[in-house]
Order: structure tokens, then sequence, then C-alpha cells
């Protein structure tokens, strides 16, 4: 087994991806809640606390929402790098979805999210119109 820790800021969210089977998500620190869904399919809304797991199944997309005010944690432990298919690393560009190529939805469910909560985004419009915009 091989394992990653992703630290993301409050009020922003991660770019969906999908790679193979076997990794378990694990949530030591936030709040917020993940998108799954199987291509050309309806998305399902798994929400997470401190203490959540889940296991995205293969090669469904998905995608982490920090929605509370402090930054949030994820543990994902997966079968070791080295074995075929098994890398974090997207190799595909068809794995990912960049922010400018995403269903509008997401942005706006995230936003809503957030609104119940009385916050705001802190994802900057470039993400959403720049391919190449870089995080500081």
């Amino acid at each position: 087994m091989s394992a990653h820790m992703s630290v993301f800021a409050p009020r922003t969210y991660k770019k969906g991806h999908r790679h193979g089977p076997g990794r378990a998500i694990l949530i030591p620190k936030g709040e917020g809640y993940s998108l799954m869904w199987k291509e050309g399919e309806e998305k399902v809304v798994v929400r997470w606390q401190e203490g959540s797991m889940f296991v995205p199944p293969n090669r469904w997309f998905h995608q982490h929402f920090n929605v509370g005010a402090e930054p949030a944690r994820y543990l994902a432990i997966h079968p070791p790098i080295q074995l075929n298919g098994y890398t974090e690393k997207v190799v595909n560009k068809n794995d990912q979805v960049e922010y400018v190529d995403e269903d509008p939805s997401i942005r706006a469910m995230f936003e809503s999210e957030l609104g119940q909560r009385g916050l705001k985004t802190l994802m900057p419009d470039e993400v959403y119109t720049d391919p190449d915009f870089a995080w500081r």
C-alpha cells in the first residue's frame, strides 16, 4: 500500500479526475463533499467531515470540495504506484477535467453550498477562463 495527503484551502476545490481502482479516501480534517460520476452518467454527492471515508469506483471521475472556513485534508490510500495503472499522476488528459472545461453546474453547486454557510468562493475567476492559470 501507498498513500498521499492533500491539504487544500478553504472555499476551494480540486479538479475532477479519474484513475484505476483501489483508492480509499479518508478525511482527517475538514468539511465538504466530493462528486463522483461514471462518464456520461449522473453525479453522486458524497458529503464528508472529519472521520469520513469513501472509495471512488474504478475509472469514475471524482472531485473534492472544501466548503469550510478552514483548510481541509484528505488521505488517499492506494496500491503502490509502481504497479501498472496505479499512479496518481494524470498521464492521459482525458482523465482530468480542467476548470475551463468543467460543467458550469459544478461551480454553481459549490457556490450555493458556500452561500448556505454565509461564505464566498476563493476560486479566482481566471481558473474558469484561462487554461494556463497558475495558482500562487
